[in-house]
């Protein structure tokens, strides 16, 4: 059990040196507005072809998923960035 406790502790220490953030597969969005209006920090827009990008603004997204997990058409990528 200990190799195991180890191990977490390595894989939660490796994750802590990372952080997301969403970007979009222009191809999919359907500009259907749905990771816009569920985005908690408010940094999805829609862009000049009609498309939601996640914008520069006072905050940054921190990949929360919560437009991943609503988006309908699957047009949401977490990417992972190194802190």
């Amino acid at each position: 059990m200990k190799s195991t406790s180890s191990r977490l502790q390595k894989k939660i220490k490796e994750l802590s040196k990372l952080t997301y953030k969403a970007i979009t597969i222009l191809p999919n969005c359907k500009s259907c507005g749905t990771c816009i209006k569920f985005c908690p920090l408010n940094i999805r827009k829609l862009n000049d072809q009609g498309k939601a990008i996640t914008i520069t603004s006072d905050y940054i997204c921190g990949g929360c998923s919560v437009c991943y997990h609503r988006c309908p058409n699957n047009a949401i990528k977490l990417i992972s960035l190194k802190k």
